[in-house]
C-alpha cells in the first residue's frame, strides 16, 4: 500500500512545473457533450470479510470472476493473460506486479502525492471513477480511499488485484477494446501505462467520451521510456551502449508494429483527442532522470525507482513480442535484455526519459 494522497488542488494543472531532466506527458481533457446512451449492466457482488475492517471488504464483479479466465498460460518462464496471436504481450506475473507497484510509487513522488492532475472539485467530489488497465489496482484503491463516497472501478486483462480493498472499489476482468457496457457514466476516466496495448486508440477514446458525464475528464498518462536514447557518444563504451539500446528500441518498434499495437506515444496527440469530441485539452510535461546520477535527493530517488522499473520491464516488454513476431528464441531475447540492462545500469550516460 502506498502513502495516502492528500487533497487534490483546485487547479493542480497550474502547479505542475517542468524540470530539466525528463518529459512525462499527461493529457487531460474535458467532455462537454451530453454523453452517450449507456446500455448494459455493471452489477457488482460484495462479500464482506469478517476479518477485515468495515472500510475493507472482499469485492468481486459478476462480470470478472470466471474460473477459466484465471488459469493463465506460462510461456518461456513468464505468465500472461492469454494466448493466441492477438493476446496482450505484457506478462502479469509477480515480477510484473512488483514493477507496476514501484512505478505507482514513483508517480506518487513525482506528483507530490497527487493521484491525478484532473481538476476535480473538492466541493462537488466525483461519484464514479473508472481506471482502464488498472494493473495491480493501487491507483484505484488510493482514489477510493481519497473519495470514500465515490465508486471506483478498475478494469484489466488480468486478475492481479488484491481482494481485500475499500468497500467502494471494484475490479473487473475486461478487454477495453471490446464494447463497453457500464450502466452509468463517470466523472473521471484514467488510463495509465497502456502504450502498445491497443490496436485502435480512436475506438478507446470514443468509448471514453461516451461513458463520461458532461464536464467529466479523461486523463491519459504514458511514456516512451527509452526515447531519450541514444545520447551523444563521448567514449567507445558509450558507443557500445548506444548499439545495444538502439537495437532493442528498433526491434521493439518493429515487432509492435507487426503485432498491430505500436509502441509509441502517438495516442497522446491533442488532435486525435479533439477528433473524438474532447475539449480543453491540456498536455503536462514533467521530467525524471533515469538512474541515480542527479544531485538532488528527491530526483535521485525518482531516478532509482524509474531505473528499476525500466530494467525490470525490458524482458517483459520484449520476450513475447520478439519470440512471436520476430522468431527469436527466448535465450536470444534474454541475452539482448541483459546487455541493455548492463548498459543502462553502468551509469556512464546521464539521460532523462519520458515517464
Amino acid at each position: 500500500m502506498v502513502d495516502r494522497a492528500g487533497p487534490v488542488d483546485d487547479n493542480p494543472l497550474e502547479a505542475a512545473e517542468e524540470d530539466d531532466d525528463d518529459n512525462t506527458e499527461v493529457t487531460v481533457q474535458e467532455q462537454n457533450g451530453e454523453g452517450g446512451d449507456l446500455g448494459g449492466q455493471d452489477e457488482q457482488m460484495q462479500i464482506t470479510d469478517p476479518e477485515t475492517s468495515d472500510r475493507y471488504s472482499i469485492n468481486t464483479s459478476t462480470k470478472s470472476m470466471v474460473g477459466s479466465v484465471l488459469e493463465y498460460p506460462v510461456e518461456n518462464g513468464r505468465r500472461y493473460a492469454g494466448t493466441g496471436p492477438d493476446a496482450y504481450f505484457m506478462p502479469n506475473d509477480e515480477i510484473e506486479q512488483t514493477r507496476l507497484n514501484i512505478l505507482h510509487q514513483m508517480y506518487l513522488l513525482l506528483l507530490s502525492s497527487r493521484l491525478t492532475l484532473a481538476p476535480l472539485s473538492s466541493s462537488d467530489p466525483p461519484t464514479r471513477i473508472l481506471d482502464i488497465g488498472t494493473g495491480t489496482g493501487e491507483w484505484a484503491i488510493n482514489m477510493a480511499e481519497l473519495y470514500p463516497s465515490c465508486d471506483v472501478t478498475g478494469t484489466d486483462f488480468s486478475a492481479m488485484q488484491p481482494s481485500a480493498v475499500p468497500s467502494n472499489v471494484f475490479f473487473e476482468i475486461d478487454d477495453a477494446e471490446e464494447e463497453w457496457n457500464f450502466s452509468s457514466p463517470f466523472d473521471l476516466i484514467h488510463v495509465r501505462g497502456m502504450m502498445g496495448a491497443f490496436r485502435d486508440w480512436g475506438k478507446i477514446y470514443a468509448e471514453c467520451y461516451r461513458h463520461l458525464k458532461p464536464g467529466g475528464y479523461l486523463e491519459v498518462v504514458d511514456n516512451d521510456h527509452l526515447s531519450a536514447y541514444p545520447p551523444s557518444a563521448t567514449s567507445s563504451s558509450a558507443q557500445s551502449s548506444q548499439d545495444h539500446i538502439s537495437t532493442y528500441i528498433s526491434l521493439l518498434h518493429h515487432a509492435s508494429n507487426i503485432a498491430g499495437r505500436p509502441w509509441s506515444t502517438a495516442h497522446l496527440s491533442g488532435s486525435l483527442l479533439a477528433s473524438h469530441g474532447f475539449t480543453d485539452i491540456t498536455t503536462t510535461t514533467l521530467h525524471v532522470p533515469l538512474g541515480t546520477w542527479h544531485d538532488d535527493p528527491e530526483q535521485k530517488t525518482l531516478g532509482k525507482m524509474w531505473l528499476i522499473s525500466v530494467l525490470e520491464g525490458l524482458e517483459g516488454g520484449s520476450l513475447r513480442l520478439f519470440t512471436r513476431e520476430l522468431g527469436w528464441t527466448a535465450d536470444e531475447v534474454r541475452g539482448l535484455c541483459e546487455r541493455v540492462k548492463r548498459d543502462l545500469g553502468a551509469g556512464n550516460m546521464r539521460v532523462a526519459t519520458p515517464v
